[in-house]
């Protein structure tokens, strides 16, 4: 099983590539018969040429990216949240996107789920109080 630091690495890696719309980069991060659900609720694409397909699509947009947060690992899946920035003209796009990961033996991605939200303030800060 690949550990906790190689998973968050792949995590930082997937989040550079897609920012970059770095389609090769991208897909060398997956395993060989990936799932890709994004947004959550879409219809998955299944398979390399799918999931190759889906990215070369998203690299014709400009948009910044960055890790918000920790990796959270457990086992071989991982959740984090990033946040995306999309200059639109005179305004920019801002959400945060939650992404969940599965990786197989090697530490390559064979599952993703995007749960994109743009309502979600990608600057706000939630300090939840402790019960007395």
């Amino acid at each position: 099983m690949t550990d906790r630091s190689a998973i968050s690495a792949v995590c930082d890696a997937y989040i550079a590539a897609v920012a970059s719309g770095d389609v090769d980069g991208v897909m060398s991060l997956y395993a060989d018969d990936p799932r890709v659900e994004d947004p959550v609720g879409s219809e998955p694409r299944i398979g390399s040429d799918a999931v190759r397909a889906f990215y070369a699509q998203s690299s014709a947009y400009t948009f910044a990216a960055r890790r918000i947060g920790p990796v959270t690992v457990v086992g071989d899946r991982a959740a984090f949240q990033f946040r995306i920035d999309v200059p639109l003209g005179d305004t920019t796009l801002k959400m945060t996107s939650t992404d969940i990961m599965s990786f197989d033996a090697d530490g390559r991605i064979v599952t993703m789920v995007a749960y994109p939200d743009a309502d979600a303030d990608p600057d706000a800060a939630v300090l939840l109080s402790q019960p007395d």
